[in-house]
């Protein structure tokens, strides 16, 4: 008997290309973003490979290097982004498909920006007179 499988996966994938267009709508109109957890929905390896191929690479790729690696990186659709945390291990926590201009967590965060502030003033202070 012939295997099937790859329709379902076909299926699926198409399934979510039209999830992350509506998404990528609502940021567009409302400025909302979303994402969708790949890991938490039943995707087999070559329904994920089929996504990512299916959506492309852009030309962004950042890496984040706290409580383990996490990689964010822009399809061919600008605002989609593929993002991936991997924990101390190196096993894979998290595999996201964000819908945004850009991942929330690549954002400073306002209080380190305070401090980061506090601390050039007193760089800036710290220089002594030749």
């Amino acid at each position: 008997m012939k295997d099937f499988n790859f329709l379902a996966d076909d299926t699926l994938v198409d399934a979510l290309l039209a999830e992350i267009a509506g998404l990528l709508y609502r940021l567009i109109e409302d400025g909302v973003s979303g994402s969708i957890d790949l890991l938490g929905l039943p995707l087999s390896a070559a329904c994920l490979a089929s996504l990512e191929q299916r959506l492309g690479k852009g030309e962004m790729t950042a890496v984040l290097n706290a409580s383990g690696k996490s990689e964010f990186r822009e399809t061919s659709f600008a605002g989609v982004w593929w993002s991936s945390h991997e924990d101390e291990t190196g096993q894979v926590a998290a595999m996201l498909i964000e819908v945004a201009r850009v991942p929330r967590i690549l954002l400073a965060n306002h209080d380190d920006m305070r401090d980061g502030h506090r601390r050039l003033l007193e760089l800036g202070r710290e220089r002594k007179p030749l």
